[in-house]
């Protein structure tokens, strides 16, 4: 008599994106299943003021949270660009550097666009504005995005790399 073994239901591979922030990190899970692309959480991760190495700490740990509760195949990031304020910009690619070790620590593949990049993915504008994103991101999805901005930039995020590597999202996400 041969043994029954029931499969486990093979889950589809998740996206996770980030808008990077140190006292506001927004975060995405997109999925995508029969070539349908939805979005299976997304919120923000807040830091209270505090000593920046303190905040990162917290944001690594947020991480490794999210990994033990999803199984995602890689992280795209918004790359953020800052020409006022020195200050925020250093805090934030601090953020950015945490992130990236905590995708190869974790043997996840990070992938990185701009604005400008996520914009014209989108909406084929690179001057696109917020709502507009939003808009063309709920069609894709046919969901309503969350409230937060930094929940939809990471929502936009995670929708911009699918598009950009549609072609190898096998090779990207076994």
């Amino acid at each position: 008599m041969k043994p029954s073994t029931t499969a486990k239901p093979k889950q589809a591979p998740l996206i996770l994106g980030i808008d990077p922030g140190i006292a506001r990190l927004g975060y995405a899970f997109l999925c995508e299943e029969e070539g349908r692309l939805s979005m299976v959480d997304a919120g923000v991760f807040t830091t209270c003021p505090q000593a920046v190495e303190k905040r990162l700490q917290l944001i690594y740990e947020f991480c490794e949270s999210l990994l033990l509760k999803n199984s995602f195949c890689c992280l795209a990031m918004e790359k953020v660009f800052f020409s006022k304020n020195a200050k925020t910009a250093l805090v934030i690619e601090s953020v950015r550097g945490i992130l990236m070790l905590f995708g190869a620590k974790n043997n996840l593949p990070v992938f990185q666009y701009t604005p400008l990049e996520i914009k014209k993915t989108l909406t084929l504008y690179g001057k696109a504005s917020k709502q507009e994103v939003q808009m063309v991101a709920e069609g894709i999805l046919e969901q309503n995005l969350p409230k937060s901005d930094d929940a939809c930039d990471a929502v936009a995020v995670a929708i911009c790399h699918y598009l950009n590597e549609g072609a190898n999202w096998n090779a990207v996400c076994p």
